[in-house]
């Protein structure tokens, strides 16, 4: 208690910043503060806290150890802080100097982020980010506070948290316009006989895909595994693989590739993507905010979508 004593708090808005910037011009830009200010705080908090907390890596810099392990707990105060000062149960992106940060599977970023987005694009104190699914221990950061939401599959290891099924996934399989091997309707033949560009082990895992083959007794060869999304379009564009894909997100990239969907060629089970958060940030009006806009962007969406 005696090192918080004559702390300044608004020295470790200043850490948080330049901790999820990784760079102290970004810190700056964020904060709206100039970067003498930024290191001037620095300077201060290290000088509190006897740790250089950061060290110059590349073009920006690096925590230290007791960067990393500061960095859950003030997180948690800031958003304790934020909430406990905000006006009663509201929440106003226009005043917000909030950053969420969100793991969003991707195959559903254009599905929810452009409507989130633009709620806030005119707001210069507000911003979200979003980490790579692949790269990101989600549970651990659920659990210190490192991230406020997840956007995936059940995420069944996470602890103290809070859970919503969101939209149900569907899935079509996608290949390019006039596919040399297929004329009409896309096959059990042609998903066992064509190659395949599938997510990577670990991220199919996610999905009950795998389960659903395994049960049928279904094979598949997967030429190319990628870690994204994002990766297939010009694949399946430029080549005569196939991929099982989410039926939302292979519309989206199907306006822009000329890419064919079909109906799988056998029964697939019902799926869910999952909304979760740490239980202790359920009531933070700012939270509730997001996952409202989150269900606003789905519910329009499966207002749009054709029947399959």
């Amino acid at each position: 208690m005696s090192e918080l004593k004559n702390l300044d708090l608004n020295l470790l808005v200043v850490f948080e910043a330049v901790y999820s910037a990784g760079n102290i011009s970004q810190a700056a830009r964020r904060l709206g503060m100039s970067q003498p200010t930024i290191s001037n705080a620095l300077r201060r908090l290290r000088d509190s806290l006897d740790d250089p907390l950061f060290v110059r890596a590349g073009r920006g810099v690096h925590p230290t150890p007791r960067a990393m392990q500061m960095i859950g707990p003030v997180r948690e105060a800031l958003q304790m802080i934020e909430s406990g000062v905000a006006p009663g149960d509201s929440f106003d992106p226009a005043r917000s100097s909030r950053h969420f940060r969100l793991v969003v599977l991707d195959a559903m970023e254009p599905i929810i982020m452009p409507h989130v987005i633009r709620r806030i694009q005119d707001h210069k104190s507000i911003s979200i980010e979003n980490l790579a699914i692949v790269n990101t221990p989600m549970s651990d950061g659920l659990n210190d506070g490192s991230l406020d939401l997840v956007i995936s599959g059940f995420l069944t290891e996470s602890r103290d948290t809070q859970c919503e099924a969101l939209a149900p996934v569907h899935l079509s399989m996608v290949a390019r316009n006039d596919h040399p091997a297929i004329d009409g309707a896309f096959t059990l033949d042609h998903f066992q006989r064509l190659g395949h560009i599938a997510l990577v082990p670990r991220m199919r895992a996610l999905s009950r895909l795998e389960e659903a083959l395994r049960r049928l007794d279904i094979q598949r060869h997967v030429a190319y595994s990628v870690t994204k999304f994002w990766s297939f379009p010009h694949i399946l564009m430029t080549t005569d693989l196939v991929a099982a894909l989410p039926t939302a997100f292979a519309r989206v990239i199907a306006r822009n590739y000329p890419l064919a969907l079909y109906d799988l060629p056998f029964a697939y089970p019902d799926e869910r993507i999952y909304m979760t958060w740490k239980t202790s940030r359920t009531n933070d009006p700012g939270h509730r905010w997001l996952r409202g806009e989150i269900a606003v962007a789905l519910n329009a969406a499966s207002a749009q979508a054709p029947d399959r």
